[in-house]
């Protein structure tokens, strides 16, 4: 009797590594399951409940592994790697938003009941909520020779170009979505919502831009360990595809650890060719 109930515990504790299995990355996956499953069969048999209680464990380390893959900005869209690119999508959904909201006459009642003091009541509380999402700084970023006077600038338009057409986007699309839901009470929590991540994900994207070509940066490497965070650097590498510098995100933001950008010389220009 005690070895059918092992063997049926053993069986559920293999089926739920199984399952945990499938959320990891599919080049890790076999090695994973591999390792979790000798280490399943040095646990004491003390009970199906001593094993299931190892073995759900593998659902957080699994989730880890899947969120770790890559970095923080890997899983972006490719088409908004390029400036242009960027700009011209943006540019497409605030055009597509504006007219449907002017073909729609439901949409067109729907704006006007709001006055532009209330349009800019919406923005200054978006902006004083926006600090609680994320940081405002853009990092710490080389200064001349490396940022011309005329690429500083040119990042300073690319960011509010992007901010204007992002806003765009948030306005046409909750009055786009306002009458199908309710037209008086959800608009402006809608839109208050849209104001705040427009601006959060123009601050987060410029971030992962290269200050000289404003090319999303790519090719994220975890570097350090979490358990000597005080001792040495820990967070994630990005690098620029043509060979401008490399960008140092750390993994936990403070005062005293911030966003650094590292300059490559002409030396390293061999690589990138």
């Amino acid at each position: 009797m005690s070895t059918w109930v092992w063997r049926e515990s053993a069986a559920a504790n293999l089926a739920v590594l199984r399952l945990a299995a499938l959320l990891v990355p599919r080049r890790q996956r076999s090695e994973w399951l591999a390792e979790w499953r000798s280490e399943l069969w040095y646990v004491p048999r003390s009970g199906r409940a001593g094993g299931m209680a190892f073995t759900l464990g593998a659902f957080p380390d699994a989730v880890w592994l899947r969120r770790h893959r890559m970095g923080p900005a890997a899983r972006g869209c490719g088409w908004l790697k390029s400036p242009v690119w960027c700009v011209a999508l943006l540019a497409a959904l605030a055009a597509a938003g504006i007219l449907l909201a002017l073909g729609l006459r439901c949409v067109r009642e729907t704006a006007r009941y709001i006055s532009p003091g209330d349009h800019l009541l919406m923005l200054a509380v978006a902006l004083l909520v926006l600090p609680a999402t994320t940081p405002l700084s853009l990092g710490e970023f080389p200064a001349a020779p490396v940022l011309t006077p005329a690429r500083r600038s040119r990042r300073w338009i690319f960011l509010g170009v992007k901010t204007a057409l992002l806003l765009s986007i948030a306005f046409c699309g909750t009055l786009d979505l306002a009458p199908l839901i309710s037209p008086a009470g959800i608009q402006p929590h809608a839109m208050l919502a849209g104001y705040v991540l427009a601006f959060r994900w123009a601050l987060v994207d410029q971030r992962r831009r290269c200050p000289v070509c404003l090319r999303r940066l790519a090719h994220p490497t975890r570097i350090g360990q979490p358990s000597r965070t005080f001792l040495e650097w820990y967070g994630t590498e990005f690098l620029c595809e043509r060979g401008h510098g490399l960008l140092h995100v750390p993994e936990t933001s403070a005062s005293y650890c911030a966003l650094r950008w590292v300059r490559l010389d002409a030396t390293w220009s061999n690589l990138f060719s």
